[in-house]
């Protein structure tokens, strides 16, 4: 009996004690998150403005080439009484330039979407590409629908 109390005790702690495998598509979803930035725009008393944009360059994926600087752009209205309502953003900048600019709405089972950890069935999805830069220091900024300017700033990972 005591041996068997012995063995059940060391096959506890070595299986407590062995590393757990990193799952490829758990790091990727980490990239993701660490390349995001939200952003709240308030609307009224009542609405605000959620915008979610993930610079996706620095994620190691098949689905993420680098002959272009790549962002998602995903947007959402709460309005307070339960409803999400369609939010227009519009001349988007990347760096201050939107000089061959590639804006493409993205529906909600696209590929690319399954490297956002935060993507939801409720938010408008857009990519953004802009012509590849040397320059460390990303901004993206936009319209949104009450003509205000806003901006983000990303660091590249070199």
């Amino acid at each position: 009996m005591r041996y068997i109390s012995m063995v059940l005790v060391v096959f506890l702690l070595s299986g407590c004690a062995s590393k757990l495998s990193e799952n490829e598509s758990e790091k990727t979803l980490d990239y993701g998150m660490a390349n995001s930035k939200k952003i709240e725009i308030q609307n009224s008393e009542t609405s605000k403005t959620f915008v979610l944009i993930t610079y996706l360059n620095p994620i190691q994926h098949e689905l993420v080439t680098q002959e272009s600087e790549k962002f998602v752009v995903g947007t959402y209205k709460a309005t307070g009484d339960g409803a999400f309502d369609r939010v227009t953003l519009s001349k988007f900048k990347v760096n201050g330039s939107d000089e061959n600019l590639s804006i493409t709405p993205l529906s909600q089972d696209a590929p690319i979407l399954k490297l956002i950890s935060t993507s939801n069935a409720w938010t408008n999805y857009v990519l953004i590409q802009a012509p590849k830069t040397e320059e460390i220091k990303m901004e993206i900024s936009f319209e949104n629908d009450q003509s205000q300017r806003v901006s983000t700033t990303f660091q590249k990972d070199f």
